[in-house]
């Protein structure tokens, strides 16, 4: 009884900020849930374009969905016990793989825990909890926005693609084929990749503006091989390139991780910059360099843009003379 009334009026309130929308559906694998869906596949086949798919928090893997129309799909975010003010329910909305292919143009998702394949154009992806993303999956794409994930490694599949890779935590690897064209700005890698290339190795790309920490003990930052036509600017590293690679002109190369950022605490949090840091007012056009500077900054818990449910206090039983009181407090998320 419990679960169904929090997720009830947390649907009410969502379904209000999408009122362009034509259906809301509610998809939800828990027993005694009355959901409209228990798997992602049944609600991507039965939905309209346009719908918005809810993807509830269950604790119980939804499995994978191929998208072939366009929808809005809202999870409840990631690391809810973590930060204050998430979700009453603490479970996130974990998926197997979510393939986008042709047809789901026009697509946004957003507080989901799982792995992406993007196969169509002008895709949002937002504020996901990502194993692994895929940009160009068998198809050539353009247009796709990949902001504010905590995501593992973003690669191409050696397919035409066009993408904005913005504010993202990035704890292994981004790489691309000579098909991309990305931007890729005020993120934040920290993590080990023993590759010779590096934590980012990509083409005709811009990279500006990010804090990338290898922390293996010999392997780089950033390729910066000159033949994968890129522009480097203003980035923050811990690890000059490899070989005959240039050492490039503006940015800071051999910074020390504790002089830059927190470097405690959760896996988010520790990402804050310490005062003083020189990633401070370092990138382009004086803005902070990594995932909490510019003008799109991480939101702790990938909490997704709409108004949510952070506490509730719904008694087990009825009386007959108080009736079932219900008291929970909302906060609108930006």
């Amino acid at each position: 009884m419990k679960k169904q009334i929090i997720f009830l009026t947390a649907i009410f309130l969502l379904a209000g900020s999408f009122s362009f929308a034509q259906n809301h559906w509610r998809v939800n694998n828990a027993f005694g849930i009355d959901a409209d869906f228990t798997d992602i596949q049944a609600a991507f086949d039965s939905a309209t374009a346009g719908d918005i798919i809810y993807i509830e928090g269950t604790n119980i893997p939804y499995g994978n969905g191929t998208a072939i129309k366009p929808f809005t799909i809202i999870g409840t975010g990631y690391f809810l016990a973590v930060n204050d003010s998430t979700q009453a329910n603490l479970a996130p909305s974990i998926v197997g793989t979510i393939y986008l292919n042709p047809g789901s143009e026009g697509t946004y998702a957003a507080g989901l825990t799982g792995s992406l394949r993007i196969g169509a154009s002008n895709v949002i992806i937002e504020r996901n909890n990502l194993n692994n993303l895929y940009i160009g999956y068998n198809y050539d794409v353009g247009n796709i926005v990949i902001r504010q994930n905590y995501v593992s490694n973003i690669v191409d599949h050696s397919y035409y693609t066009s993408a904005v890779i913005q504010n993202n935590i990035i704890t292994s690897y981004v790489s691309s084929s000579i098909k991309a064209n990305w931007l890729i700005y005020n993120n934040t890698f920290y993590g080990s990749y023993t590759s010779s290339n590096g934590l980012i190795s990509v083409y005709n790309s811009s990279i500006k503006n990010n804090i990338v920490f290898n922390t293996s003990s010999s392997y780089p930052c950033i390729n910066t091989n000159p033949d994968n036509n890129n522009n480097i600017e203003f980035n923050v590293c811990n690890k000059e390139p490899w070989g005959d690679n240039p050492i490039l002109e503006n940015n800071i190369w051999t910074a020390v991780i504790e002089e830059v950022i927190v470097n405690e605490g959760t896996a988010e949090k520790q990402l804050y910059l310490i005062e003083d840091s020189p990633a401070i007012g370092y990138g382009e056009s004086g803005v902070d360099c990594g995932v909490y500077g510019g003008l799109n900054p991480y939101i702790l818990s990938g909490m997704p843009p709409v108004p949510h449910i952070f506490k509730a206090s719904v008694p087990v039983s009825a009386t007959t003379t108080s009736g079932l009181p219900v008291n929970v407090q909302i906060k609108s998320q930006k």
